[in-house]
């Protein structure tokens, strides 16, 4: 409704606002819309005591004089135009009002088409001095937080149209160990939001911050070493932690202070992942593991065959409800992609490539993207999943190891080993 509103209120600022002022004698100049996912980044020449309006609609004209076009107001270069349908063209056109003028002239169309994120990508600047391995990436409250070995943790606000020196990320912030519990040195395997950013030690440590810049000691640490991932969920009312690791180990508590061991025996291989998906929790491991719980609790743990049977490590899952025919996804080495539509019958299907895959999410303004980055910067995706539709992208500009890969509002970003930091939108 805010949007109709301005609309139809910028006819009355063209057409019927008697101002004291003297309105702009001339548009504003060098405008232009750059496509993104599911929006347009547009931008002009800004001049001073000027306000400006961006007028737009599909199509290949702007007609600012009816409800048609929507306006935006007071806004400022650049800026970024959300909410927009990707292989759609639209049309762009400006004005300005000075104090309380009527409006200028208005500018010339521009036009572009959203189109999806993913076939091409932009490397940051490495993080670090010396750059250290990232293992994972997290996104809260508008703030990404890096972590990785030797207790690295790297806050930075998101920004999409940040360019340089690290695209995405108006800034990165190393956390100093001032801001760290004291002594802590872990290397840091895992880190999930909340409310609340939470990252876990290989330890087994717990450590949390409000704001991704502040952190203390988080909880118990988990009764165990070798730990590789952590999720938190709400399974039928209930808010749980699990903690999943090396040779089965599997953890899991409502508080982070009481952990009980889950999963007992049900395997001894590495588990290296654990997420929260639809229909409950989801851990990978090596040897093709896979495995699936309704609660996260300590005895209702399953162990999924896969068709055909592998042996190659898996590493990642994610779930998305918007593609028809696959809706679960996991990833590992040597380009595995093991896919399924009903949680519990996951089919491993043939690859584009055979580097290791590390990470998979789901982006695009559909949300029905599937997305995994891995082993030299390996980048592959699919709009449905299922075999034959999974596409590669080329290298974004290194050669490093991709550990964690993230979408949010039109931009997937991604970082790995030696402070890797990569964008694509």
């Amino acid at each position: 409704m805010r949007l109709l509103i301005l609309a139809f209120a910028a006819p009355f600022a063209l057409s019927a606002c008697q101002g004291k002022t003297d309105p702009p004698g001339e548009a504003p100049s060098n405008v232009r819309a750059v496509p993104g996912d599911g929006l347009a980044v547009v931008s002009w020449d800004m001049l001073p005591d000027l306000t400006y309006w961006i007028f737009y609609q599909p199509g290949s004209t702007v007609d600012v004089a009816t409800p048609n076009s929507i306006a935006i107001r007071r806004t400022f270069s650049p800026r970024v135009v959300a909410n927009l349908a990707n292989d759609t063209q639209y049309a762009f056109v400006m004005n300005a009002t000075h104090d309380d003028s009527s409006a200028g002239p208005n500018s010339l169309p521009v036009l572009a088409t959203p189109k999806l994120a993913g076939p091409s990508w932009s490397p940051g600047t490495a993080l670090g001095t010396p750059p250290q391995n990232l293992k994972s990436l997290v996104l809260g409250g508008g703030r990404f937080v890096a972590v990785g070995d030797a207790a690295t943790i790297f806050a930075g606000d998101f920004n999409y149209t940040s360019n340089s020196p690290n695209p995405g990320v108006t800034q990165w912030t190393q956390i100093p160990a001032a801001q760290l519990p004291q002594g802590f040195t872990a290397d840091l395997s895992c880190v999930i939001f909340n409310g609340t950013f939470i990252a876990l030690g290989t330890d087994g440590s717990i450590i949390a911050s409000t704001d991704g810049l502040n952190w203390s000691k988080g909880g118990t640490s988990v009764p165990g070493s070798g730990m590789n991932g952590l999720a938190f969920g709400v399974v039928f009312g209930t808010s749980t932690f699990v903690a999943v690791g090396n040779g089965g180990q599997i953890f899991t508590t409502t508080d982070l202070n009481q952990w009980h061991q889950a999963g007992v025996g049900i395997t001894t291989s590495d588990l290296t992942s654990v997420s929260v998906l639809n229909q409950g929790f989801v851990a990978t491991g090596t040897n093709g593991t896979l495995l699936t719980s309704p609660t996260g609790g300590v005895n209702d743990w399953t162990q999924i065959p896969l068709n055909p049977n592998t042996t190659n490590t898996l590493r990642s899952a994610v779930y998305t409800p918007f593609t028809p025919n696959v809706h679960y996804v996991a990833v590992g080495d040597a380009g595995t992609i093991v896919v399924s539509t009903v949680f519990t019958d996951w089919t491993v299907i043939t690859s584009p490539l055979t580097q290791d895959l590390r990470s998979v999410t789901v982006g695009g303004a559909s949300a029905s993207r599937i997305l995994a980055v891995g082993q030299g910067g390996a980048v592959v995706y699919s709009d449905d999943g299922v075999a034959g539709t999974w596409q590669t992208a080329p290298p974004p500009g290194s050669s490093n190891n991709l550990a964690s890969v993230l979408f949010s509002s039109g931009l997937y970003l991604g970082v790995g080993d030696a402070g890797a930091n990569v964008v694509s939108r």
